[in-house]
């Protein structure tokens, strides 16, 4: 099952190349390519996000909690991106859907992430490793929020921000290659 959740990563990294292909040519063969792959990575994330849980000890209700806003964030990305890639619906309609459906994958990542780090069944560094790039993530998105329409998909983020934020990504990237590898 690692593999999958290995197989998420590197889906999700594919995106994010993709997505900045698009957003330096404009180019709208590059933004298609990265929705499929976006409803990819929503599909295998989920048995990450369940095969994730078992193997960690008892987090109590708040892994449950993120556990469940894991997948429905997962669900939501997913369906959200499959929505625009057979354009059912516009981007810019279900945008903030989609979004929160990110934050709520992130904020998986996050919980999971303590809970490695207090739990000592996963690799511990995996668990710091997490905590940091969703902290580093958090300041960046924060900065890019700063501009209005960014998070409801009416406007860019300035490209400074967009820019610093494939750090954390890539950092979510190795995350879930890291985690893949440790299940």
């Amino acid at each position: 099952m690692g593999w999958i959740a290995g197989a998420t990563g590197v889906l999700f990294a594919l995106a994010l190349v993709l997505l900045a292909a698009f957003f330096a040519t404009k180019n709208e063969r590059f933004d298609r390519l990265a929705e499929w792959c976006f409803v990819a990575f929503g599909v295998l994330a989920i048995p990450t996000i369940v095969t994730t849980a078992g193997r960690l000890p008892n987090g109590g209700l708040l892994m449950q909690a993120a556990t469940v806003a894991g997948l429905a964030g997962a669900v939501a990305v997913g369906l959200g991106e499959l929505g625009s890639s057979l354009k059912i619906v516009d981007f810019r309609r279900i945008a903030p859907i989609v979004t929160l459906g990110f934050f709520a994958f992130l904020a998986w990542i996050g919980v999971t992430s303590v809970v490695i780090v207090t739990g000592g069944v996963l690799p511990l560094n995996l668990g710091w490793l997490g905590i940091a790039t969703i902290a580093a993530g958090g300041l960046i998105v924060g900065w890019m929020a700063s501009r209005p329409g960014v998070l409801s998909g009416r406007a860019e983020p300035p490209m400074a921000a967009m820019v610093a934020f494939f750090v954390p990504m890539a950092g979510i990237v190795a995350w879930m290659i890291w985690l893949g590898s440790s299940l």
